[in-house]
């Protein structure tokens, strides 16, 4: 597990329709990335953008940052705004992407605010659980920061996982709340997660337990996965 290498990060203009939601309805616009990279990207708007709003993006992104869509002239793709400059217009804004579909509640309530976990929550929150099941796979396990910053990575395995998360071992120096990303070896799994916690067991090697972050198109991912493997969910 000593395989390390930096995010591909870079520093690219590249035209983007850009759409979301705000208490005054529907708005589009059309913009310039200003960054890059497998996690997200930067965006200069004309309009400041709330942390945790939902984003739709249509942008002509290279293939090695995309998640799926490969031959697609355009990608389209989901994100969450994770930070933005005060200063502008234009306003930097900071976008995470989260994949081919919204946040659960997004389609109830479009120009509501989407946090993680590790963010402060409304009062009465109630965190979700979900069955684990013992699955060693082995993945390549990447840091990324909140929209384009990233750090290394490294082959590990899998102990569990569920519709919902995971648990993987790993040599790298994360923190809770950080942001990872995975991806199968010999295989089509691909998951953004945040880090829920970190332990480290008897065996003095630390793991990671894991939430995937789109929820929708990662229940569906985890159960092709587990059911190639020979584990049926209900």
């Amino acid at each position: 597990m000593s395989e390390r290498r930096k995010t591909l990060r870079r520093g690219l203009h590249l035209p983007v329709v850009v759409k979301g939601h705000g208490r005054e309805g529907p708005w589009e616009e059309t913009t310039n990335t200003t960054d890059v990279c497998n996690g997200g990207v930067a965006l200069a708007l004309a309009r400041r953008v709330p942390m945790g709003q939902v984003l739709h993006l249509s942008l002509p992104l290279p293939d090695i940052f995309r998640r799926y869509d490969s031959t697609a002239t355009s990608y389209r793709v989901w994100a969450l705004v994770r930070n933005g400059d005060p200063q502008g217009p234009p306003y930097r804004t900071g976008a995470m992407f989260l994949g081919r579909h919204p946040p659960r509640g997004y389609e109830q309530n479009p120009a509501g605010l989407f946090f993680m976990p590790s963010d402060p929550q409304p009062a009465g929150a109630v965190p979700r659980s979900e069955p684990r099941y013992p699955l060693l796979v082995t993945v390549r396990l990447r840091r990324m920061e909140e929209a384009c910053e990233g750090g290394p990575d490294e082959l590990t395995i899998t102990e569990d996982v569920s519709l919902g998360g995971a648990r993987v071992r790993t040599t790298l120096p994360v923190a809770r709340g950080e942001l990872v990303s995975l991806a199968e070896l010999d295989g089509p799994f691909r998951a953004s997660a945040l880090v829920q916690n970190v332990a480290m067991g008897d065996d003095k090697v630390v793991r990671l337990n894991l939430q995937f972050l789109n929820e929708a198109e990662g229940a569906a991912a985890v159960k092709d996965l587990l059911r190639r493997h020979g584990i049926t969910t209900t």
